[in-house]
């Protein structure tokens, strides 16, 4: 069953395979692209494919047009270099397999390093590939066929971009959905516990809340990603996206709050239930009514922010509604503070004072919950305020904007994060290896001393040398002889070795040769360029060969084009993609000989089939979760279909040229999936464990900073000691990030060795839960005196340290 959604944004992008196979299948139109004027739909589907707005389609427009303009330049510039010794000739044939070599290189460290140049060094690929593999040497057919691949880029392009400006909007709300959706879970959060402290939850409400707060761990690592991404992105609107960047920020202390603040207590005894539920009424109602005011706050926050960054019409829209209630939420907040505030003081010293008396008795342990839940409550009022502020700070900067656009610029930084695309599955896990390997470089106080060592040894030796040299010769007249000869050159060249300057180099690229075996962007782009020398080495070889033959009636292009395709960066997204794009070739080999079959020559039912089958892809692609199967089932059909229809006198009959494109695209991928199982392989689990003890490691550092004051009587929290705490906190939480993104590629790798899988992400939330705990004792020593946290049970606390200490 078809929900609405589903046809507009099915049929919309079917729209521009209409168009593409259109173009294709008009000969006058299609003889500029030549014989490999069916592209068009493979570079539609796998580099121009539909995005979400019109921004998005536009940026991914010019920089993949960029990167295939760069591709065409360098292999047409190879093309000519290879025209100029004699054709067939082993110089001939060399050049253009160099530099295919060095292109590949090079695009496969731009894919690692870059990510938002991901689809354009692909492409650069693309092109190469299908130019410096083809012709080699002649010279009539350099600028054919750089023409062809020319059209063929822009034309795959112009349409979909031509296309978009009819059916997508300008800007995303990604962004501003997530938040709303943030927001409302914070609010069902509040809602759920509120009432926890003061009556027995049931384990309906604990299992509720425990969903939640994973949820908004969830959301919380989301909202920044998406942030990162909003922020480099062509957009227009009359308000920035970096105006959001406080509300994020307090957005995640409310989520540490009500994850280390508000955690129910369960197993409450009936007694012990009705005991604290009349002991607490003294503060019960001002509590509950904080947690409705903060509820009522979230919410006219909510409508705020969707209110001025949906609305991206030129005319202005008026908020007044939305600014009055963030405004009344506001001063309501205020007022429930204060009072939640003064009565919690109030019975907080009526307690004190029962304790110290004579016949006074301990406060139960319920009641210090209580006191925890009530105290997070006020914290959280808090950091709604602030909030509030910048909500109001928003609406007051839309009514005196106006309508703009914003450009990315072209930084470094805008180049490290990856495009929102509809195929974020393919780009693997965002990994950062540095923290995996040991420091193995020497500082500069190291190669300085080294470099002290060596000229005072080159001294003593010289010296030493001398003193023999010249006891010896005194009484005969220093010569140079044959015999002696050997022990000058190796002593020279001894002196020449260990050089200051010598040695200096020798350190530089010691240093070098390290990092280049550390890089996981080297490795990838190593592997790139190896795994395309070894397929495409038949089309170099001489015209007459066996190999050579094969290449060009098989067309072997389509294997390592399925190679880079499939090539990741790590092991488990690569086995991913790959199985995924072995059975999405089998779909799209089976069903384009079944087109073949009805339609034959028939340029009208090619259409209408080929259009047909992109609705359900189309599908697979932007609303599933294995979009690598509806982009190579895609792909693989208009090799067998339209190459048939545009060479009719090729020679080979449908059922060989299914079967031939199919097994060369698997051919590639299976390379690529070798490849990363053996050449440098980075397994996702063994990363997950060396990033979780990195993050245990890490973890053991922030509690040991936050303990520190407890072995002295005088101790200062000083800013310093708050910067470095606050400098773990975000390596933890990054850290933790990078651990959720390995374990959902974990799952495609094949290993001998079991994974706990399960067991593994309770571990990645207990982590989470500890940092939350860990952040809330960093509150408690910035607000709260030490004489009441440390100086009265200094002894005590001491070996509570050392216990867990131990334990991590």
């Amino acid at each position: 069953v078809c929900n609405r959604t589903y046809l507009p944004s099915c049929i919309g992008p079917g729209r521009f395979y209409f168009l593409c196979v259109l173009f294709v299948t008009i000969h006058p139109f299609s003889h500029l692209g030549g014989s490999s004027a069916f592209l068009v739909l493979s570079l539609k589907e796998l580099v121009f494919s539909v995005q979400e707005d019109l921004a998005q389609q536009l940026e991914i427009t010019i920089i993949n047009i960029t990167g295939a303009l760069a591709g065409i330049g360098v292999s047409t510039f190879a093309k000519y270099l290879a025209t100029i010794p004699q054709e067939g000739s082993v110089t001939s044939r060399f050049i253009p397999a160099v530099f295919l070599v060095i292109i590949s290189f090079f695009a496969g460290w731009a894919k690692s390093r870059l990510p938002r140049l991901h689809l354009s060094a692909r492409i650069s690929c693309f092109v190469s590939i299908w130019l410096l593999t083809d012709n080699i040497g002649i010279t009539s057919a350099v600028l054919s066929d750089s023409g062809g691949f020319l059209w063929i880029t822009v034309t795959a392009a112009s349409v979909c971009l031509f296309s978009s400006m009819l059916i997508l909007h300008w800007s995303s709300t990604h962004l501003i959905e997530e938040v709303a959706s943030t927001l409302r879970t914070i609010h069902r959060c509040l809602s759920v516990g509120m009432d926890n402290p003061f009556t027995h939850p049931s384990s309906q409400q604990i299992a509720e809340l425990k969903d939640l707060h994973g949820e908004l761990v969830h959301q919380s690592v989301i909202l920044n990603e998406m942030y990162c991404q909003a922020a480099f992105e062509l957009r227009v609107g009359r308000v920035s996206v970096k105006s959001l960047k406080p509300l994020l920020g307090m957005v995640e202390h409310l989520r540490r709050e009500l994850s280390w603040g508000m955690v129910p207590q369960p197993g409450q005894n009936d007694s012990a239930n009705e005991s604290h539920c009349t002991s607490s009424s003294s503060f019960e109602a001002s509590a509950t009514e904080l947690s409705k005011t903060i509820m009522t706050s979230i919410k006219a926050v909510e409508d705020l922010v969707l209110g001025v960054y949906t609305h991206t019409s030129l005319w202005h829209k008026s908020l007044r509604t939305e600014r009055d209630a963030v405004t009344a939420a506001a001063i309501n907040l205020n007022l429930t503070w204060y009072t939640a505030k003064t009565e919690l003081r109030n019975t907080i010293q009526t307690w004190s004072e029962e304790s110290i008396s004579p016949s006074g008795s301990i406060v139960p342990s319920h009641l210090h919950h209580q006191c925890l839940f009530v105290t997070s409550l006020l914290q959280m009022a808090y950091d709604m305020s602030h909030i509030l502020q910048v909500a109001q700070s928003i609406a007051a900067h839309h009514e005196v904007s106006r309508f703009r656009f914003w450009l990315p610029r072209l930084t470094w930084q805008w180049l490290g994060v990856a495009p929102r695309t509809f195929i974020m599955e393919e780009y693997g896990a965002p990994i950062t290896d540095d923290a995996f390997e040991a420091e193995t470089t020497l500082s500069a106080e190291e190669v300085r001393q080294g470099v002290a060592f060596v000229d005072r040894q080159d001294e003593t030796m010289s010296q030493e040398f001398s003193y023999s040299h010249a006891t010896r010769t005194i009484p005969i007249v220093p010569h140079l002889s044959l015999k002696s000869l050997p022990q000058c050159l190796s002593v020279t060249l001894q002196h020449l070795w260990n050089h200051r300057a010598i040695l200096q180099l020798r350190l530089g690229a010691s240093r070098v040769i390290c990092d280049m075996q550390r890089s996981s962007h080297l490795q990838h782009a190593t592997k790139n360029a190896i795994g395309v020398a070894m397929l495409s080495f038949p089309a170099f070889l001489p015209s007459h060969s066996v190999g050579f033959q094969w290449f060009r009636w098989i067309h072997g292009q389509w294997m390592i084009i399925s190679y880079v395709w499939v090539l990741e960066t790590n092991t488990g997204a690569t086995w991913r993609v790959g199985y995924l794009r072995l059975s999405g070739t089998i779909l799209g080999a089976i069903y384009a000989y079944i087109t073949w079959a009805i339609c034959g020559r028939n340029s009208i039912g090619i259409v209408a089939m080929v259009t047909l089958f992109d609705i359900p892809i189309t599908w697979l692609v932007t609303k599933s979760r294995i979009p690598s199967l509806g982009v190579v089932a895609s792909v693989t059909l208009p090799p067998i279909v339209l190459y048939q229809y545009l060479t009719p006198d090729s020679g080979v009959s449908t059922r060989d040229l299914a079967w031939m494109r199919a097994s060369m695209i698997a051919l590639g991928i299976i390379a690529a999936l070798a490849m990363n199982s053996i050449v440098f392989p980075r397994y996702s689990r063994v990363l997950f464990l060396n990033q979780t003890s990195t993050t245990l490691r890490l973890l053991s550092q922030l509690y040991l900073l936050l303990v520190q004051g407890m072995f002295r009587s005088i101790y200062p929290f000083t800013p310093h000691d708050k910067q470095e705490t606050l400098k773990l906190e975000l390596q933890i939480r990054n850290a933790l990030h990078r651990s959720s993104s390995l374990l959902t590629t974990m799952n495609d790798e094949l290993s001998l060795v079991p994974k706990p899988m399960r067991h593994y992400r309770e571990v990645v939330l207990k982590i989470q839960k500890i940092l939350d705990l860990m952040t809330g004792l960093r509150k408690i020593r910035e607000n709260i005196p030490r004489k009441e946290t440390i100086a009265s049970v200094m002894k005590e606390r001491k070996e509570f340290v050392c216990t867990n200490e131990l334990g991590c």
